[in-house]
């Protein structure tokens, strides 16, 4: 038989979060790190929103940026729509974000919005062209679609009036 094991002796160290006080220079320094994030996300917050492409003044045009955007193109996909089905055709249309964003304007004259831009309409069977549309927005925020819209030469394109 045999005899029970020894039991190992005592050490004579004691842990560090055994001591009073132990690791209190690593809790620091994580609230340090905590609050030095915090202060970088609210710095980032305010930043992004001061330099928004989208920012707006929904006050004097009665309508956002975005949700102006966001109904020139349904206007002139309902207008594709349209033309297609006089055609017995389905048009597709592709909007270019960058050219949308910087072709709304705020309109000097009167409250609202004015866009213009490029459009790629593509037919199945057919190529895609690149047509100019814009759109307008009334002092009461309705947006409808402008007849005639021109692009100039080189593609840039120019808020109607200008």
């Amino acid at each position: 038989m045999s005899s029970p094991a020894a039991a190992p002796p005592e050490s004579t160290h004691k842990r560090s979060n055994d001591r009073k006080g132990g690791g209190s220079g690593g809790r620091v320094l994580l609230w340090v790190a905590i609050v030095l994030t915090l202060a970088l996300l609210v710095w980032m917050t305010i930043f992004t929103a001061q330099h928004n492409p989208y920012l707006s003044d929904v006050g004097r045009n009665k309508i956002s940026r975005s949700k102006f955007i966001e109904e020139c193109k349904t206007k002139f996909d309902e207008f594709a729509a349209t033309v297609g089905k006089s055609q017995n055709a389905v048009f597709d249309t592709e909007y270019d974000p960058r050219s949308l964003v910087s072709g709304a304007v705020s309109n000097p004259q009167t409250p609202g919005w004015l866009l213009s831009s490029q459009v790629t309409v593509s037919r199945a069977g057919l190529g895609s062209q690149s047509v100019p549309f814009a759109c307008q927005s009334d002092p009461n925020g309705a947006v409808s679609l402008v007849q005639g819209a021109q692009t100039p030469p080189g593609g840039q394109s120019q808020p109607p009036g200008r």
